[in-house]
């Protein structure tokens, strides 16, 4: 082919390319703005509409869609109401979207606005509307919540009654970031009814598995105290029941830590304790949960001659009846706590065991490696006072509560290891004095009644 022929085949095709190019541009490039046709959440834009105004109507259909909120619970999918996305915390971002939506194809060569226009016309151009969410307004409505979701693992523990082991329960907790990530996809779905609250498990350290390797042949200590089931006792003598029974089977790994109050649980109704006499501040009062700081008392003296570490205890505000001074432990929950450690390198278990009138904790594991002794003296003792009530009701002096000596002692335990070390533990408890109440008939003259014992010597020089 000649080159005059081939140049003339070529000013044609430009020729022809330039008026097809001049035709599509005629035909298929919008004007300037937004490309006409294209869709936000499946709303098509039409030519020369005001694009904020179109994307703020886009927005407002779906913040104010209604969605089931539904929690996955134990018994299955409870529905826990229907809200707006807007009431969920989710908003969009007006101005981003907006500025997305000008920007499509403004500055792109004529053939790809035309490849974008002919795309918009035929409703393949989809864009999403950009949204936020507000995570304390998330958080504003799932906290309630998690009071009767949320629930700590149950670790598997030992029946020693029926030689059986009670199998481990998950731990749940509803998860807000998830929960938020189920809010924005939910948004993000025009057909989507629905928002599932994320809940998440974890589980427990001990499971099933492990306590089958565990021996427990050999009992590291014991120790038992006596208690009443007759007339006003019998709600005390079955909280005690409720308590042993929360501890019974309870495993510690090597160097795990107890919390009484954790293991334990709320001294209330609900928990299953009932209404039955206790010390507080020095006086008997009436409340939900007396008796068990028996058990946690026994469980001290049982874990302090079994060899475990005491980490956290404090004695009565006076001496106890059931057992001897300086062995007591007293629990409030939840700010008064009993905490304990196995310090040795093989797992323990604690068993209890609730008679007629006897309360009985054994520590037990796989060997002894430790021999303990106990044993306290007198280091100080103050006065008690005396505090008089007048009450109509009684016709002469009568004595609501005795008085009782405080008292300073030291405590020392012995731990001899079976490897020949000797370990001497010492601490001081102190029981304050037990005021001394008496009511008496108004008007009553306080000299009438029997004089306060004297001061000892050595509380005289104390005072001094």
């Amino acid at each position: 082919m000649s080159i005059k022929v081939r140049f003339a085949l070529c000013a044609v095709w430009v020729a022809f390319a330039g008026t097809s190019a001049l035709l599509a541009h005629r035909v298929w490039v919008p004007p300037e703005g937004p490309i006409a046709g294209l869709r936000v959440r499946g709303e098509a834009l039409t030519q020369g509409a005001d694009t904020r105004q179109f994307v703020g109507e886009v927005a407002r259909q779906m913040l104010d869609r209604t969605v089931k909120v539904t929690l996955e619970g134990p018994s299955g999918e409870t529905l826990l109401a229907e809200k707006t996305l807007a009431d969920l915390g989710v908003s969009a971002d007006l101005e981003n979207t907006t500025a997305l939506i000008d920007a499509l194809g403004r500055n792109a060569p004529i053939l790809e606005r035309v490849a974008l226009a002919r795309r918009a016309r035929r409703g393949e151009i989809d864009l999403p509307l950009l949204l936020s969410i507000d995570a304390d307004a998330v958080a504003r409505f799932v906290d309630p919540l998690r009071t009767g979701h949320d629930s700590a693992p149950v670790e598997a523990r030992l029946d020693l009654d029926k030689h059986a082991v009670v199998p481990e329960k998950d731990g749940r907790y509803i998860d807000l970031d998830g929960t938020i990530a189920a809010i924005l996809q939910a948004a993000s779905m025009p057909g989507e009814p629905r928002v599932r609250i994320a809940v998440r498990s974890f589980k427990p350290q001990v499971s099933r598995d492990k306590l089958s390797k565990i021996a427990i042949d050999t009992v590291l200590a014991s120790y038992e105290t006596r208690f009443g089931r007759g007339g006003s006792y019998a709600r005390r003598a079955r909280n005690i029941e409720v308590a042993a029974a929360r501890i019974n089977g309870l495993m510690l790994q090597p160097n795990q830590m107890i919390s009484f109050n954790e293991v334990v649980g709320a001294r209330s109704e609900e928990n299953g304790f009932q209404k039955a006499g206790e010390i507080f501040r020095g006086e008997m009062i009436e409340g939900v949960g007396g008796g068990t700081c028996q058990v946690a008392s026994t469980l001290h003296a049982a874990t302090m001659f079994g060899g475990l570490d005491i980490l956290e205890r404090l004695p009565h505000s006076r001496p106890s009846a059931y057992i001897p001074i300086g062995l007591d432990a007293t629990v409030v929950y939840p700010a008064v706590d009993f905490k304990f450690r196995n310090p040795f390198k093989f797992p323990v278990v604690i068993h209890t065991q609730v008679t007629a009138s006897m309360l009985r904790v054994e520590v037990l594991g796989g060997e002894k490696p430790v021999a303990v002794t106990y044993s306290h003296s007198v280091v100080g003792s103050s006065p008690y006072t005396r505090k008089i009530v007048e009450d109509d009701s009684v016709a002469k002096p009568m004595t609501k509560q005795k008085g009782l000596r405080g008292v300073t002692i030291r405590r020392a335990r012995v731990l001899n290891f079976s490897g020949g070390q000797r370990k001497v533990e010492t601490t001081v408890d102190t029981y304050p004095p037990t005021i001394e109440i008496y009511r008496v008939p108004k008007g009553f003259d306080a000299d009438e009644l029997p004089p306060l014992p004297e001061a000892t010597g050595e509380e005289a020089s104390e005072a001094g």
